[in-house]
């Protein structure tokens, strides 16, 4: 079995895969005053509530965007599993070409994301990971990724509406209204967001489709917040929510030492 860890700003995602299937996920609040002795304790409680036994595992994959919790569930993997644990970052063969300016920012989730959409859904392909942030990526017919764009995340804007602004109220993103006139604060807010954010992402989509190489790409969303992030969207867009574990499975198979016959 293989251990995949996709470590987020604002959560740890846990998948164990037995082969391709995906036998095990949990999800677990990031929180950086966690010691690695109590990461791996809360990873050995998941595995037991799931039925997962620790000898059984074969080899661990992580991806970080969080540097100061990337060594700790590093080695709490370590502890948990007796594996060594793979780190996505410079070095790593990835299955694609990186065009942007430093190819080490790229974070680890979009490499496995990248990765995983080439795989399931092949080249050209157009990237949504709606998260903390909303990215949006295209990835051209010759498996080269251009580069992309970054968005606030759909709950942090509404947050931050709600923390700064004395006289707006919590909305409930999931609440109905018109699709474009909002008749009260709360709905004026509810439309700015989701329908603000769905042109955002249709806008993207679009300058993408018109780039060299990209006519035809498939659009592939993945990430928590995907489903208000895309809702209202004009294109036709594929949703895959275990798209970043797939592609941590995928990058730690290009990984493994090549088997000499």
């Amino acid at each position: 079995m293989l251990l995949a860890i996709d470590v987020g700003n604002s959560n740890i995602d846990f998948g164990v895969f037995q082969s391709s299937t995906l036998r095990m996920r949990s999800k677990i609040s990031a929180r950086t005053e966690r010691s690695a002795d109590e990461y791996a304790a809360v990873l050995y409680d998941l595995l037991r509530l799931n039925g997962v036994p620790r000898g059984d595992f074969r080899g661990c994959i992580l991806s970080s965007v969080v540097p100061g919790l990337t060594g700790l569930l590093e080695e709490a993997a370590r502890t948990v599993t007796g594996q060594k644990v793979t780190r996505v970052g410079p070095g790593i063969r990835t299955g694609f070409r990186i065009r942007i300016d430093d190819p080490s920012q790229l974070g680890g989730d979009l490499v496995a994301d990248t990765l995983a959409a080439l795989t399931e859904y092949g080249a050209p392909v157009i990237l949504i990971d709606a998260g903390t942030v909303t990215t949006i990526a295209a990835i051209d017919g010759d498996r080269t990724y251009l580069g992309g764009c970054i968005l606030p995340g759909i709950r942090r804007s509404a947050a931050q509406l709600e923390d700064n602004a004395a006289l707006l109220p919590f909305i409930d993103l999931g609440g109905s209204g018109e699709e474009c006139l909002g008749r009260n604060s709360a709905d004026a807010m509810r439309c700015g967001l989701l329908l603000g954010t769905a042109l955002a992402v249709d806008g993207f989509v679009d300058r993408y489709l018109a780039l060299p190489d990209m006519a035809g790409a498939a659009v592939v969303a993945t990430g928590g917040s995907r489903e208000l992030v895309t809702a209202r969207c004009s294109h036709a867009i594929i949703h895959d929510g275990e798209l970043t574990l797939k592609g941590l499975r995928y990058l730690y198979e290009n990984n493994q030492p090549k088997r000499r016959v």
